[in-house]
């Protein structure tokens, strides 16, 4: 009969245990947790690697022209040893007074900085949402282009990556969420940002000499070795005669001047 209270306790114990411990939840069951509070976000640095953030939208031009081009080559270089990079959808988006985010480029706009904003998300691996991010700017920008929720399928089936978790990051608002604090980290920038492409290597914008940010990366770069391309890639200053120093203006965007602005729809995917 002494043993009979001790019993008793192991017994409820264990059944606190099974009604406490939780079954299994997919992977994309946690990341819909409603994102951190702005001043809880912390940029990921890795203290060997020099940061840098690329602040853009995705239906500006010279962004897509960066990303293609500059952004898409150095991914293939040994730079990559030195360099943790970041990708920021937002640009020049403005959130009114309803709640509501209005582009500079339209509707569509709106969407695919969501869809990307998702792809970071979903797969924080560089390569594989760069690489998706990459194609949707290809597929959009070609002359016989895609709609936008074309494109992003059309890239997903081409890079054998699941469309059911996009249309579900998208679906659920936790996409929306997700840009807004995009939105929160571009307007916390100091200086505050004037356009996009707007390149920040550790902490330092480039502004309209960021098409030479490999330079400003291996300057940054405190290691004991330099990667080759350091050597291979000297400072060219300023090149104005490059159609990648253009921009989109976040002026346009304020005053309203940009012909594209729309206000974003939040409708469910097919």
């Amino acid at each position: 009969m002494g043993s009979s209270p001790l019993l008793s306790f192991l017994v409820l114990t264990s059944l606190m245990f099974l009604f406490v411990n939780p079954s299994h939840s997919s992977e994309y069951d946690a990341a819909q947790e409603p994102a951190p509070p702005f001043t809880s976000r912390k940029i990921s640095r890795n203290s060997e690697k020099v940061t840098m953030s690329l602040y853009y939208e995705s239906l500006c031009p010279y962004c897509s022209s960066f990303i293609v081009g500059p952004l898409a080559q150095v991914l293939e270089t040994d730079l990559m040893t030195i360099l943790n990079l970041r990708l920021v959808p937002w640009g020049n988006a403005i959130l009114d007074s309803n709640n509501t985010i209005e582009c500079q480029h339209g509707e569509d706009e709106c969407y695919l900085n969501i869809i990307h904003t998702c792809a970071i998300n979903l797969w924080p691996d560089l390569k594989k949402h760069f690489n998706f991010i990459k194609c949707i700017e290809k597929q959009y920008k070609a002359p016989d282009r895609n709609g936008a929720e074309e494109s992003w399928e059309v890239c997903s089936g081409k890079l054998r990556l699941p469309p059911q978790s996009i249309k579900k990051c998208y679906d659920s608002g936790h996409g929306k969420k997700l840009v807004l604090q995009n939105g929160k980290e571009t307007d916390h920038l100091r200086p505050p940002h004037e356009y996009v492409p707007w390149v920040v290597v550790d902490d330092t914008p480039l502004l309209d000499d960021y098409v030479n940010f490999i330079h400003y990366v291996c300057k940054a770069y405190k290691g004991k070795s330099l990667p080759k391309t350091c050597s291979s890639h000297p400072n060219t200053s300023i090149n104005k005669d490059t159609s990648l120093q253009s921009a989109c203006h976040a002026s346009e965007a304020m005053s309203g001047d940009s012909s594209g602005k729309h206000q974003m729809k939040m409708e469910p995917l097919a």
